[in-house]
C-alpha cells in the first residue's frame, strides 16, 4: 500500500438497509403536513428507498414518524392552544427579554417579542424558561418590588456593588422600577441626580 493510501484511507461506503415496509411507510409520512423542510428531507429519502438507507437515514425517518404522529400531533395541538391561555406567552416575552441581553436564545427570544403569533415548542418554551437564569428573570419580573415607587432608600457603601464613591450611603427617593434581567433595578433620585441601580445595591433608609 502507498504511503498516500497509508495516510488517507479511502471511506468505507456507508452500509445500505431495507428500510422494513418502507414504501408504505413513506406513503403515510408524506401524507401529513410536513414542515418545509422536513418534506424535502423526506422526499429525498423517499428517492433513495430502492437502493437502500444508511442506519443513520433510518434513525432519521423514525425519528420523523415520531413527530408527526398522532399522539405527537395532539400534543403539539394541546400545547399551542394552552400557550397563551394559561399564561406561558407572559413568562416567555419576561425570558425573552432577559435573553435579550444576552449571547443565549437570541434568535427564539426575538421571536418571542416581535411576533405576536409565534409559539414556541413545549421543547423551546422549557430550554428558555425553566433554567436558573430564566427563574430569576421571572422572580424579578413578577414579585412585589423591594424598594416600591415613592419609598425612601439608603445606598450601599459596598464598591463591588456601587462604584460611585460619592454615591455611598447617600439616602434617595425611588422614582421608578424596572422589573426587567436577573436583578431588579430602580431609579433613585440622590442629590438632585437620577441613578439607575440594582435593588441589591439599596437597603432601608431606616427611621
Amino acid at each position: 500500500m502507498s504511503y498516500w493510501h497509508q495516510m488517507y484511507p479511502r471511506r468505507r461506503k456507508a452500509e445500505r438497509l431495507e428500510l422494513a415496509n418502507g414504501a408504505a411507510r413513506f406513503e403515510a409520512l408524506l401524507a401529513k403536513e410536513l414542515k418545509p423542510g422536513d418534506r424535502k428531507f423526506a422526499e429525498s429519502l423517499h428517492k433513495q428507498l430502492e437502493s437502500g438507507l444508511t442506519p443513520k437515514q433510518i434513525e432519521c425517518v423514525e425519528r420523523m414518524e415520531g413527530r408527526y404522529s398522532d399522539e405527537a400531533i395532539a400534543a403539539r395541538d394541546a400545547w399551542a392552544s394552552n400557550y397563551k391561555a394559561e399564561g406561558h406567552r407572559e413568562i416567555a416575552m419576561i425570558c425573552a427579554q432577559y435573553y435579550m441581553t444576552t449571547s443565549y436564545f437570541r434568535d427564539l427570544a426575538r421571536s418571542v417579542l416581535t411576533d405576536e403569533n409565534f409559539i414556541p415548542t413545549e421543547r423551546q418554551f422549557n430550554a428558555l424558561t425553566k433554567n436558573k437564569y430564566a427563574k430569576k428573570a421571572i422572580a424579578a419580573a413578577t414579585e412585589t418590588p423591594a424598594f416600591p415607587i415613592g419609598s425612601l432608600c439608603k445606598i450601599r457603601s459596598n464598591y463591588n456593588l456601587v462604584q460611585r464613591r460619592d454615591l455611598h450611603n447617600q439616602v434617595g427617593l425611588i422614582v421608578a422600577n424596572h422589573p426587567v434581567g436577573l436583578w431588579p433595578k430602580s431609579t433613585v433620585l440622590v442629590n438632585g441626580e437620577q441613578v439607575k441601580l440594582e435593588d441589591r445595591c439599596l437597603k432601608s433608609a431606616g427611621k
